[in-house]
């Protein structure tokens, strides 16, 4: 089997999402390609139009959210969305691809790669098969015009939403994809040896997503002053340097933070730490519920995010709060609450699936 993965590097979870597929597929002897999808349109407009989501997020969310308003409202129309025409206008390009390298599956991770696949279906010979991997615990803008073989999608209580807002297409409810290092928890002394961090205090680990996304400067500065004695404060600060430098510059006089940049160890930081504060994007949402850390959720870019923070709280596998303050109180709530912890980590263990990408490649094979 030759499986090309179309992803896109608006937001790595979709990257991440293909990548966990990718190592499974591999895993069982299959060949793969992972490709950013808007490099079949060009170079130039997907770096456009990463740094406009990048950017409109990190300092313009109510632009963001207008933007996600006003596309929700394009996919209600029955009429094909600017969205459909943009991503058919590159469609051939990768219908190309995929006929001279002989790829018989097509993954998609991203609604962009959906669209173009679609197109293809509808106006070429298509001999492949064609999938939609969900990354987020929402029906995002522009799903409902999309055709495909198969979509999985990341829960099955969540398979009425998608029936309803996007009848007639085949769902299988198998979780989000994550990889293979997030299935296993390390012993917690082991991983803070391994890490040098201290073997006896709490540790509350803040995770912004690769590029640095929520107002953590306003959260550190409620959490030092409630959080149980001795805490280590973990900043994760993905790809942001400016934030990380912002960070450093601000509390250099806060012994019990420690700031970090990309670090390709997030798995054993997880494995070493006792609550996790996280964005709340799909994809670092599903790692945290997989690796079973207690976490609260910071604030939401607005729209798909905003439905991933309300499911999780509803089913109790996270928390959060309406403002920084809340967070923090939750954060520190939830750090001296042993009980607690062990009954969110028990919910995250029986409702979400950690092995998602290995039956999304077990269900692709056995359809191949």
């Amino acid at each position: 089997m030759k499986v090309l993965i179309l992803s896109c590097n608006n937001g790595e979870g979709h990257n991440s999402a293909g990548k966990a597929i990718m190592e499974q597929a591999e895993k069982r002897g299959a060949f793969c390609v992972m490709i950013d999808t808007l490099l079949f349109s060009s170079p130039k407009n997907s770096k456009l139009i990463k740094d406009i989501h990048i950017q409109s997020a990190l300092h313009a969310p109510m632009l963001y959210k207008a933007g996600n308003g006003i596309a929700e409202k394009m996919s209600e129309s029955k009429k094909p969305s600017i969205c459909y025409y943009a991503n058919s206008k590159y469609a051939d390009r990768i219908d190309q691809f995929i006929k001279v390298n002989h790829f018989d599956t097509v993954v998609a991770t991203h609604v962009f790669a959906a669209e173009a696949l679609t197109y293809l279906r509808a106006n070429r010979d298509t001999p492949f098969k064609s999938y939609f991997v969900v990354t987020d615990y929402s029906v995002t803008p522009f799903f409902q015009e999309t055709n495909l073989d198969a979509y999985f999608i990341p829960h099955p209580l969540l398979l009425p939403n998608f029936i309803e807002k996007a009848p007639g297409k085949n769902y299988v409810a198998t979780g989000i994809p994550v990889s293979e290092d997030k299935w296993t928890k390390e012993n917690k002394q082991d991983a803070r040896a391994a890490l040098e961090l201290p073997p006896d205090c709490p540790i509350a680990m803040i995770m912004t997503g690769s590029m640095g996304f929520g107002d953590i400067e306003s959260l550190i500065s409620d959490m030092k002053h409630i959080m149980p004695k001795n805490t280590l404060i973990l900043a994760l600060c993905g790809n942001n340097r400016k934030l990380k430098d912002s960070l450093s510059e601000k509390f250099s006089s806060l012994p019990n933070l420690r700031i970090l940049g990309y670090t390709d160890q997030v798995s054993k930081y997880m494995d070493a730490s006792d609550i996790l504060i996280s964005k709340p994007g799909g994809l670092s949402t599903t790692e945290a519920a997989v690796k079973e850390i207690p976490l609260v959720h910071i604030s939401p870019i607005p729209g798909w995010e905003e439905d991933n923070v309300a499911f999780f709280t509803r089913l109790g596998l996270s928390c959060s709060g309406d403002n920084v303050k809340e967070r923090a109180k939750n954060a520190a709530r939830l750090l001296t609450d042993e009980e607690g912890r062990r009954e969110m980590a028990a919910r995250q263990r029986t409702e979400i699936n950690k092995f998602a990408a290995r039956d999304i490649v077990e269900y692709i094979l056995s359809h191949a």
